[in-house]
């Protein structure tokens, strides 16, 4: 029977490469690791119990099966590939792990075609590759760790993804996945994929440090893309995104995007939707401290959105706190003429139970103030019943930046606010009695102190950078800043005097 079983293999040698590609005949045959090392001219090597080598490519027939139940390691050639074209199935009672025979020399990675519907892979360790690739296929990975993926080996590109699905709708469950070379799950600008990436750990992707965010997908399919009940939360490589879905092709038809339940901290930036047709829910998410990149202009938002009006859906009962900018929304660039992204953040007249507001903007800012919503575009949008971390409109009203202080961008309808649940939590910090006019200002800025003890004077542009700064003593409870050596634009005035401190925004020259 153990003839009948091996008759047909193949041993396909490369012309030129150092080591041979193995390939199963295609017969229908459900394999085990066993019996491929028990095969003739098999490169599959038991070299130890439940060690396997595999010296070169390694190819998985269309109906060949291997089934994976104990455990096990399988330790892969320098740049070998491992291609599944049949069914891979990995359940073992503790792991098997997938890795380099030495982590100095990754191997190519594995790959899994649209004929290898059904693999499965759960418990599985893969690790010191080129990455994962899945091709229009729903491959299942449950309870895996994926970590140490490179984007290259010597001067040949493997994967930007750890795991990189183009088609299909994969899920990626319960996973870990960290310390890659780029992102820990990219699919592609222009292949309609719906990923389902639940309970899973994202830490510490794009050791590059390149513009890579942890979780960087393109267009999706038929069916949603889903992130939720997942941690992405970046440390040291601070050009690290955190989520990011994007159409910037144009490409037809509407994504789908459900953002639920997360906690994404640490990163260059939180969320990220950009371009076109994308219809996204972003609920129940902590999204906190996004602020590792200390460059306020590349970066640092909570949510941003950055598109056309065909970019919609709602934000609610989000948690945004620590951030450089909680919110940014731009139209698709900053000359565009067409109206920009539509996406609520809380509507009191809907009838849509998700478009209800109750997410807690506070304490997000860079530069010593408080950005909590920043609506860079001039159309208007909605951001009812939320909490802003205070019950007054005047201080939520200084935490947001739109028409108000600039006639060219849109109105925030920002009012009612919901009650607030933070006002303990925030630092009581002594208040100045200060006023600042005119504002606008031309040339001049005046300001009326309680007293005539030295007060330090700071302006900061919207990027945070300090433009003017001084200590001054004023006269009969008077002092006079010049200006005329400034842009037009908005400004935040920031004055301390006696261990009490305010802040105004100041408008110059328009």
């Amino acid at each position: 029977m153990k003839k009948l079983l091996l008759s047909g293999l193949m041993l396909l040698l490369s012309g030129s490469g150092a080591y041979a590609q193995f390939q199963t005949p295609g017969t229908g045959v459900r394999w085990t690791l066993a019996q491929l090392a028990a095969a003739p001219g098999s490169n599959v090597v038991l070299t130890g119990p439940g060690t396997y080598a595999v010296n070169g490519d390694l190819r998985l027939s269309p109906t060949d099966t291997l089934a994976i139940t104990t455990n096990a390691a399988l330790r892969v050639a320098a740049a070998a590939l491992v291609t599944v074209d049949g069914v891979l199935l990995v359940n073992p009672r503790d792991s098997v792990k997938i890795t380099a025979q030495a982590s100095a020399a990754p191997f190519k990675g594995l790959t899994f075609s649209a004929t290898s519907q059904g693999s499965r892979l759960r418990k599985t360790i893969v690790e010191y590759g080129g990455g994962i690739r899945i091709l229009d296929n729903d491959l299942l990975l449950d309870s895996c760790v994926v970590r140490y993926q490179v984007s290259r080996i010597g001067t040949t590109s493997t994967n930007s993804g750890a795991i990189s699905p183009s088609g299909g709708a994969p899920r990626i469950l319960n996973c870990r996945i960290y310390d890659n070379a780029r992102s820990g799950v990219l699919s592609p600008a222009n292949r309609n994929t719906s990923p389902i990436i639940r309970n899973c750990v994202f830490r510490n992707n794009d050791t590059e440090n390149a513009n890579y965010p942890q979780i960087n997908l393109g267009i999706g399919g038929a069916t949603p893309i889903v992130v939720e009940g997942c941690r992405v939360t970046g440390g040291p490589y601070n050009m690290a995104g955190g989520v990011s879905v994007s159409n910037l092709l144009g490409s037809a038809g509407t994504t789908q995007v459900l953002i639920r339940q997360n906690r994404i901290a640490n990163n260059r930036y939180g969320v990220a939707l950009l371009g076109s047709g994308i219809q996204a829910v972003v609920t129940r998410n902590v999204i906190e401290n996004n602020n590792i990149n200390p460059n306020a202009n590349t970066g640092g938002s909570g949510i941003n959105l950055q598109g056309g009006a065909t970019l919609t859906g709602v934000a609610s009962r989000n948690v945004l706190r620590g951030n450089l900018w909680g919110v940014t929304v731009l139209r698709t660039s900053t000359t565009s003429t067409t109206p920009g992204p539509t996406m609520s953040f809380g509507d009191i007249s809907s009838t849509d139970s998700l478009n209800v507001g109750r997410n807690l903007l506070y304490n997000n800012g860079n530069g010593g103030q408080v950005y909590d919503f920043y609506l860079n575009m001039p159309d208007n949008m909605l951001a009812q019943n939320n909490d802003w971390g205070t019950n007054s409109a005047a201080v939520a009203e200084s935490h947001i930046v739109h028409q108000v202080d600039q006639p060219a961008l849109g109105l925030l309808n920002f009012l009612p606010l919901r009650a607030t649940t933070v006002l303990a939590a925030r630092p009581a910090a002594p208040a100045l009695d200060m006023a600042a006019y005119p504002n606008p200002a031309h040339g001049t800025l005046n300001l009326r102190l309680p007293g005539n003890a030295p007060a330090t004077l700071r302006l900061r542009n919207l990027l945070g950078q300090a433009v003017y700064a001084a200590e001054a003593t004023p006269a009969s409870g008077r002092l006079t800043l010049p200006l005329g050596a400034l842009a037009p634009g908005l400004y935040v005035l920031e004055v301390s005097q006696q261990g009490r401190t305010a802040s105004a925004k100041v408008v110059v020259g328009e």
